[in-house]
This record gives C-alpha cells, sequence and structure tokens, in this order.
C-alpha cells in the first residue's frame, strides 16, 4: 500500500466515525424528544371548592319592581323586609327609592309662600310641604307677608 493510499484510508474512516457519531446523537435527541412528548403531564380538572362569594345583584326597576338576584350567604335588608337566602327577588321600587327632603326652615320664620302662587302657608303645613324649595320665600308675620302680595 502506498503511502497516500493509507492516508486516504484513515481520513474516509475518520469521515465514518463523525459520521457514525453524529447519527448517533441524532437518533438519541429524536427518541428523547418522542419520550417527553409522548407522556405530557395531565392536565386535572376539579371542581372550583372555594366557597361563593356573597354578591347581590340589582337588575332595575321593570313595572314599579326593583329586581335582583342575591348569591351566596348574603343579607340584604329593605325598609322591614329581610332577605337572606340565594334566589332572586323583585320587591315594590316604592319601598326603596323614598326621597326624604329635610328643609331647615330659617330662625323666627312662621309663614312661607311660593315666588311662584298668590297665596303664603304656615311653615309646618302639607301645602308648604309641596312647595319646591327654590321657590320659598319666608315670613316673621302674616303682616309681612300679606304686605308682600300674598294672601291667605
Amino acid at each position: 500500500m502506498k503511502k497516500n493510499d493509507a492516508y486516504l484510508l484513515l481520513l474516509s474512516m475518520k469521515h465514518i466515525l463523525l459520521i457514525s457519531a453524529f447519527t448517533l446523537s441524532l437518533s438519541a435527541g429524536y427518541l428523547s424528544g418522542r419520550t417527553i412528548v409522548s407522556n405530557p403531564a395531565g392536565i386535572i380538572i376539579q371542581a372550583d371548592t372555594r366557597p361563593l362569594v356573597p354578591t347581590i345583584h340589582i337588575e332595575g326597576v321593570r313595572n314599579g319592581l326593583l329586581h335582583g338576584s342575591i348569591k351566596g350567604n348574603a343579607r340584604m335588608t329593605i325598609g322591614k323586609t329581610v332577605f337572606t337566602e340565594s334566589g332572586i327577588f323583585a320587591i315594590d321600587a316604592a319601598d326603596v327609592f323614598v326621597n326624604t327632603v329635610h328643609v331647615i326652615i330659617p330662625d323666627g320664620m312662621q309663614f312661607v309662600a311660593s315666588k311662584r302662587g298668590k297665596k303664603y302657608y304656615p311653615v309646618f303645613s302639607t301645602s308648604a310641604n309641596r312647595m319646591a324649595l327654590k321657590n320659598r320665600l319666608y315670613f316673621r308675620t302674616a303682616e309681612e307677608a300679606e304686605s308682600a302680595g300674598y294672601e291667605a
């Protein structure tokens, strides 16, 4: 064998060894990847066992009734009605939407008249209570109201 032939034989053996090592590592990587993919960690779905957050949902007013629902262990009181259990409700909206107006009467004033009206009334009368706050004029005496052009 010639020196050149021995060199070529050694070179081809190195290539064969290199190709074999590459093929072996490629196969090992492929097989380990397939093993990981074929056995994924299972997803376990469990029911939510946490208690409900107490919620009161007011849906709105329809046909004069306040509609809503209660979820969880919530307590709701409207007037003298107490709701303690989950479920839906429909109650008279007038029980909820009461417009209470507090009128502060100036000290010493006994009579009130409306800027738009012609009559004066005692400050605690029902006619005075129906009067709009922005239109009120107060008087100490009936004579003051009459001198301003109002009549009893």
